[in-house]
C-alpha cells in the first residue's frame, strides 16, 4: 500500500477531471436563452445542447468503465481528459447550433470516460480507513459541481461572451493530465479478462440509445408517436437480450448479478428519481427566471447558486455517513429535496428573489445528503473489485433520470403552457373590451393578441405594432383635419396611448401569472418524484453497524501492475 499522504495527489487530479465533466452537465443551463439568441433558434432546438451530452455520456459510459477495468483506469481516464478539453475548444468555435450540438456529444462521450472511473483510480492509492471519507468526497462532489454549474455559467456569460462556459475547461482539463501523469499509477480490474463483450458492448449501446434518445424525443412528437414507441419498445428487447446474453457469458462486460443484490438495483431506482428531480429544478428554474422574473442570466446563476452553498454548508455532516451510515442521510436529502420542489410551485412572478433563495437552499440541503450517502452505498454494496462498474451505473442511472426528466417536463410544461395561455388570453381580451379605448383600436389589439403565440417578447411586439397603427392614424387624422381641431385630435391620441401602455402592463402581469402557474404544476410532479426516490433511498441504505462491518472488512489495495 502506499504511504497514508500518497493517495492526496491522485485524489486531487481525479477531482479537477471529475468537477469539470459533471461541471458542465449544468453550467450552460442558465446561458441556454443567450445561446438561443445568438443561434436565432428555438427551445425545442436548444435542448439538444443539453440532451446531445447526456445521450453520448449515458450510451459509452458503461463501455468506457469496461475498457477501462480491462486496459487500465490511468489511460482511458487521460483520453477522455485530453479528448474533452479538445471537444470544449469546438464548442466555444461553433459557427452553427449543429456543430455545437455535435461537440457537446463528443464532450460527453469524453466525460463518460472520465467521471465513472475517478472513484476506482483513486481507491488503489486510498488507504483503507480513508476509503469512505474519498468515496464520501466524490459523491458531495458531484452534488456541488452539478449545483455549482449555473453559478459559474450565469457569470462567465453575464460578463464575457458564452463561449468561456466552454474555453474554462483548457486549463483544468491540462492541469489534470499533468497531474495524473505525474502521481497517478495505472490500476485494473484484477478479474476482468482482456477479452472484449463485443456483442453485449453493441446491445447495450444501442438499447441505451433508443431509451435516451426515445425520451428525449417525446417532448417534439409526444408519448403516441410511432418513433418514440419504437425506440422505447425495441430499448426494452435490448435489454432483455443483453441480460439473457450476459448472464451466460463467461465474461461479461457487466455482471447482472449485482441486480441480485435489492439494495442496489434499489439505489440506482433512486437515482433515476435523483435525475428526474435535478432537471426540475435546475433546467426548468434557468428558464423560470430569464423568461418569466425576467432577471439577467447572472442573477439567475447567482440565485441557484444559493442551492449549491447549501450543499456546500451541509457537505461536513454528510460526509460522516461513512461512520453512521447512509440510511437516513438518504432518506432525509429526498424528503428535503421533495419539500424544496414543492415549494417552488408556489413561487409567483412577484415573488421577493430572497424567498427564491430560501427555497433553492432547501433543494440544495436535500442535495447535498442524497449524493455522498448513495454514492457510498452503491459502491460498498457491490464486490470491491467491481467498484468500477458500480460507479458507472451510478452515473448511468443519473443520465437516464435526466432523460427521462426533460422528457416528461417539457412535455408536461408545453401541455401546461398551451392551456394557461389560453385562458390567459381570453382574460387579456376581456380587459381590452372593459378598457377606455376607442372601440377601433380594441379590435385592432385584440387582433394583435390573437396573433401571440405565448410569447411576452410577442406580448411586447404586439405593443409596438399597435403604438405604431395608432401613430399612423394620427398622422392620417391631422392631414385630413382643420387646424382648428387638431390639438384636440393629439390630445385624443395621447390619452389613447397612456391607456394602451396601463392596459399593457395589466396584460403582462396576466400573461406572467399564467405562465407561473404552469411552472408551478411542473414543480409538484418533480416533489412527487423525489418522494418516491425516498422510499428508494430506504431500502439501499445502509446502518450505523452494517456500515462498520463493511468498512472494516473492505480492503482496496488491489493489483497496481499486471
Amino acid at each position: 500500500m502506499e504511504s497514508k499522504q500518497s493517495y492526496i495527489m491522485p485524489v486531487i487530479a481525479a477531482a479537477l477531471g471529475f468537477f469539470m465533466a459533471l461541471l458542465d452537465t449544468t453550467i450552460v443551463n442558465v446561458s441556454l436563452p443567450k445561446i438561443t439568441a445568438y443561434y436565432e433558434t428555438t427551445i425545442d432546438q436548444i435542448s439538444w445542447v443539453i440532451d446531445s451530452y447526456n445521450i453520448a455520456f449515458g450510451v459509452i459510459l458503461l463501455t468506457a468503465v469496461r475498457f477501462a477495468d480491462q486496459f487500465g483506469r490511468k489511460k482511458i481516464f487521460q483520453i477522455g481528459l485530453i479528448l474533452f478539453v479538445v471537444a470544449s475548444v469546438l464548442c466555444g468555435i461553433s459557427q452553427s447550433i449543429e456543430l455545437l450540438i455535435l461537440f457537446r456529444a463528443i464532450q460527453g462521450l469524453a466525460a463518460a470516460m472520465i467521471v465513472p472511473v475517478c472513484v476506482p483510480l483513486v481507491l488503489v492509492h486510498t488507504p483503507p480507513e480513508k476509503v469512505g471519507v474519498v468515496t464520501a468526497l466524490f459523491g458531495i462532489m458531484a452534488g456541488v459541481s452539478t449545483a455549482l454549474g449555473p453559478t459559474i455559467g450565469g457569470v462567465i456569460s453575464e460578463n464575457f461572451s458564452w463561449q468561456w462556459i466552454f474555453y474554462i475547461n483548457l486549463p483544468i482539463g491540462i492541469l489534470a493530465v499533468c497531474l495524473i501523469h505525474s502521481y497517478v499509477h495505472e490500476s485494473y480490474d484484477p478479474t476482468a479478462s482482456k477479452k472484449i463483450d463485443w456483442m453485449g458492448m453493441i446491445i447495450i449501446s444501442i438499447s441505451l440509445f433508443a431509451l435516451i434518445y426515445g425520451l428525449l424525443q417525446v417532448k417534439e412528437v409526444g408519448w403516441s408517436s410511432p418513433l418514440v414507441l419504437s425506440c422505447l419498445i425495441g430499448s426494452v428487447i435490448g435489454l432483455l437480450l443483453f441480460v439473457k446474453i450476459e448472464s451466460k457469458n463467461k465474461d461479461p462486460m457487466l455482471p447482472v448479478q449485482l441486480f441480485k443484490n435489492y439494495q442496489f438495483a434499489c439505489g440506482n431506482i433512486a437515482l433515476l428519481c435523483l435525475g428526474i428531480g435535478m432537471m426540475c429544478v435546475y433546467f426548468l428554474m434557468a428558464f423560470y427566471l430569464t423568461t418569466v422574473k425576467g432577471i439577467s442570466q447572472i442573477q439567475a446563476g447567482l440565485i441557484l447558486s444559493s442551492s449549491s452553498i447549501a450543499t456546500m454548508l451541509i457537505t461536513p455532516l454528510a460526509a460522516k455517513a461513512n461512520r453512521w451510515g447512509t440510511l437516513w442521510f438518504g432518506v432525509i436529502g429526498y424528503v428535503l429535496f421533495s419539500i424544496g420542489t414543492f415549494l417552488l410551485g408556489f413561487i409567483s412572478p412577484d415573488q421577493s428573489v430572497w424567498a427564491i433563495v430560501g427555497v433553492l437552499m432547501i433543494v440544495g440541503l436535500g442535495s447535498g445528503l442524497i449524493f455522498s450517502p448513495l454514492s457510498i452505498a452503491l459502491i460498498l454494496q457491490v464486490p470491491e473489485e467491481k467498484a468500477g462498474i458500480a460507479s458507472g451505473l451510478f452515473q448511468v442511472s443519473r443520465v437516464i433520470g435526466a432523460a427521462v426528466g426533460v422528457a416528461i417536463l417539457v412535455v408536461m410544461l408545453q401541455h401546461m403552457m398551451q392551456n394557461e395561455m389560453q385562458t390567459a388570453k381570453n382574460e387579456m381580451i376581456e380587459k381590452v373590451e372593459i378598457s377606455k379605448l376607442s372601440d377601433n383600436t380594441k379590435e385592432k389589439l385584440k387582433l394583435q393578441l390573437e396573433k401571440n403565440k405565448n410569447e411576452q417578447t410577442e406580448n411586447k411586439s404586439s405593443l409596438q405594432d399597435v403604438l405604431h397603427m395608432l401613430t399612423d392614424e394620427e398622422e392620417k387624422e391631422l392631414k385630413s383635419s382643420p387646424d382648428s381641431v387638431q390639438a384636440e385630435i393629439k390630445k385624443t391620441f395621447v390619452t389613447e396611448r397612456g391607456e394602451i401602455i396601463n392596459l399593457y402592463l395589466t396584460l403582462e402581469k396576466i400573461i406572467k401569472d399564467h405562465i407561473s402557474l404552469a411552472y408551478k404544476a411542473v414543480f409538484r410532479f418533480g416533489a412527487i418524484v423525489m418522494l418516491i426516490g425516498a422510499v428508494f433511498a430506504y431500502l439501499n441504505g445502509i446502518n450505523a453497524r452494517r456500515m462498520k462491518k463493511y468498512i472494516r472488512e473492505r480492503n482496496f489495495e488491489v493489483s497496481l501492475k499486471r
